[in-house]
């Protein structure tokens, strides 16, 4: 184990050395050479690839949208995510896209070739999932991307095709139930890999949870768009007795030293940064807790400096300091040891809870709820005494309590990213803030914008800029 530590901590210190935001995490791995570090010590760097991209950049870009937090009237580093002027040519994001296909993608890539003609059922597995779920995140956010074609570099086709989204799910679908239908060793993986898994330990009932908490957090995804797929899609795993996630899937390896602090803080808190003060409080998450007496309140932002508890409302950033103060107003309480969240336990609980609620799974939709709602309020060590009881009321009424406790348990784990994904599905929470200083005309963003970097590399890739405001196909609602 202690190999395994110092190990990580050599890849922490590699991808967190930064001179800047936008080189931050910047360490492209070249997809036309051969990797030739062994499959045990290649997957840390790629979970930490993803963990710092997701967990990072793309964090803050969650955080802004999901109205957890919005940007400080005393500073302007985000003021283009808070008010949407996200463009193609945008190159923080372009780097974080570059990084997940170069990095990320391309190691899960190099450990499923290399297990599978090895019949290393346990490695293969785990780098599918993590593949996936990478995938996932970039799926929802871009909507077409390559993914059968890609990570081919001079071996293969450099030039990929893209896919369109349910083409995309599909996929993913199809290659995690063939990792799944693999003989799969029952306890801890290969003892390499258990000494380098930086997720679970080694745990392979854990990472078969995590397997089917992912497809069916994919299915979800589709509810509106298509239902039928969904349906069943889920149906069939309940069938066959799929058991999910019931703790979280999360890299927790960070502690608070320098170039090995949380991705997010390492950002956006880090002392090496000329101001800490950009995240404050939104005044949507911020009224809901204050209006609910909710301790999470305290869990999830600062003291203002001038003292108590202050909201700030959403793209307000234009503000002179004389019509708003910015030491009155709390900023985001990020801490550096904090895990990064792929799912989360409470998470699960509420996919697990819409499924059953749809009649697609079976359980106690209403158990499921107050178990996530549980796990929310014991993952930030405060009470939740009684608060938020499931509804009584139809089907709205409960999917909205079930989406509106997820955004809020998300906020806890730093996945706004998700959050604001499953307000674009479900409209829910319904009560979101335009930003007040927004360049799109009073529509909330939808995606992100494919960068330009790519389609003029790759004329496969789409060559028109698709608006920041066109939603993305599960996006119906």
């Amino acid at each position: 184990m202690k190999r395994a530590i110092k190990y990580i901590g050599a890849i922490m210190a590699m991808l967190f050395a930064t001179t800047s935001c936008d080189d931050f995490l910047d360490v492209n791995t070249d997809p036309n050479n051969p990797i030739n570090a062994p499959v045990e010590l290649l997957f840390p760097a790629a979970v930490i690839s993803t963990a710092g991209t997701v967990g990072g950049q793309y964090a803050i870009l969650g955080g802004l949208w999901s109205q957890y937090y919005t940007q400080n009237n005393a500073s302007n580093q985000y003021k283009d995510i808070d008010s949407y002027n996200i463009i193609s040519t945008n190159t923080t994001f372009a780097g974080r896209y570059t990084e997940l296909y170069s990095g990320a993608l391309n190691d899960y890539q190099v450990i499923r070739d290399r297990s599978r003609t090895a019949g290393q059922w346990d490695a293969y597995l785990m780098a599918t999932v993590m593949q996936s779920y990478t995938y996932q995140v970039l799926t929802d956010l871009y909507g077409d991307i390559s993914i059968d074609e890609a990570l081919q570099g001079n071996q293969g086709n450099v030039n990929p095709v893209f896919r369109p989204g349910p083409e995309v799910y599909d996929t993913l679908i199809a290659r995690i139930n063939f990792a799944l239908a693999q003989e799969i060793p029952e306890g801890s993986a290969s003892s390499g890999l258990s000494e380098n898994d930086v997720v679970f330990g080694g745990d392979m009932e854990q990472w078969v949870r995590f397997a089917n908490t992912l497809k069916l957090k994919i299915f979800i995804r589709q509810s509106e768009a298509r239902p039928d797929v969904a349906q069943a899609g889920i149906e069939e795993m309940y069938a066959a007795g799929a058991e999910f996630l019931d703790t979280s899937a999360n890299v927790d390896i960070f502690e608070d030293v320098t170039s090995r602090r949380n991705p997010l803080y390492e950002m956006d808190q880090s002392t090496a940064l000329n101001t800490n003060q950009n995240l404050k409080a939104s005044l949507t998450l911020f009224e809901f807790l204050e209006e609910n007496t909710d301790p999470r309140l305290q869990a999830l932002y600062r003291e203002a400096t001038s003292g108590g508890y202050k909201g700030q409302q959403q793209g307000t950033f234009n503000a002179t300091t004389a019509q708003l103060d910015p030491l009155s107003v709390s900023r985001a309480l990020i801490e550096p040891d904090a895990p990064v969240y792929f799912i989360s336990e409470a998470e699960s609980y509420f996919l697990q809870a819409e499924a059953v609620l749809r009649g697609w799974g079976t359980g106690d939709a209403a158990a499921l709820y107050n178990a996530g709602v549980d796990a929310s309020f014991a993952q930030l060590g405060v009470d939740r005494g009684g608060r938020y009881p499931f509804p009584g009321g139809g089907f709205e009424e409960q999917l909205k309590a079930i989406i509106t406790q997820k955004w809020v348990a998300l906020a806890g784990t730093y996945q706004g990213l998700e959050a604001y994904f499953e307000q674009l599905r479900t409209g829910y929470p319904d009560f979101f803030d335009y930003p007040v200083e927004g360049v799109t005309g009073g529509v909330f963003a939808k995606r992100l914008p494919l960068p330009n970097i790519v389609s003029q590399r790759n004329p496969n890739a789409p060559q028109t800029p698709v608006p920041i405001t066109t939603p993305i196909w599960w996006d119906i609602k």
